[in-house]
């Protein structure tokens, strides 16, 4: 019993002491801020350019930092679906391209991963897009002419197989009665 409550003792002060610990190591993380722009891209056909800042509060760059961009759709309720990531460079910055596949108000998401004393960040902006990607058509099927006609040429190929098989079991049925009858002339 005393051993138990021994035990019971130690891991109190364990968690205790966790807990004092993982407070301390809070305090020494540092706050990100993302400052995300949206601008039409050099070329139409790529759509938009997402670009991304992290800075300190002091305004130091984060470099080094993966931000990954997600675009909030409606998907069976409100989801976030990937769009990218990228790295951000010396000052901080990065940017990469984004066609989206409609136009309308867009809602993105970029978010860093803290990484070393940086704590995670998160920015949500919101856009007009008036340029998408086309449509998706889809490609003509190779043999298309052939695959339609193929339910009618199976078809005629399935019933030539019937009439030859009614075709021999009516001559069988025709030679054996026709062979009873000639026995019968013979007796």
């Amino acid at each position: 019993m005393l051993r138990l409550l021994g035990s019971a003792l130690a891991l109190g002060t364990l968690i205790a002491l966790t807990a004092g610990l993982g407070n301390v190591a809070l305090a020494d993380h540092v706050r990100v801020t993302a400052n995300v722009t949206v601008a039409p891209a050099e070329k139409a056909e790529q759509g938009y350019t997402l670009s991304v800042r992290l800075r300190t509060a002091d305004g130091k760059p984060v470099n080094e930092t993966t931000v990954r961009f997600y675009q909030v759709v409606d998907l069976f309720g409100e989801r976030e679906m990937y769009i990218t990531s990228v790295l951000t460079d010396g000052q901080g910055s990065a940017s990469t391209t984004y066609l989206p596949a409609a136009t309308g108000r867009l809602d993105l998401v970029a978010r860093s991963s803290g990484r070393d004393h940086f704590l995670d960040t998160e920015e949500r902006f919101t856009f007009e897009a008036s340029v998408a990607a086309a449509p998706y058509r889809l490609a003509p099927v190779p043999l298309a002419p052939f695959t339609d006609r193929l339910p009618y040429g199976v078809g005629a190929v399935v019933l030539s197989v019937w009439a030859l098989i009614a075709f021999a079991l009516v001559g069988t049925a025709l030679g054996i009665r026709r062979g009873r009858r000639d026995q019968r002339h013979i007796a």
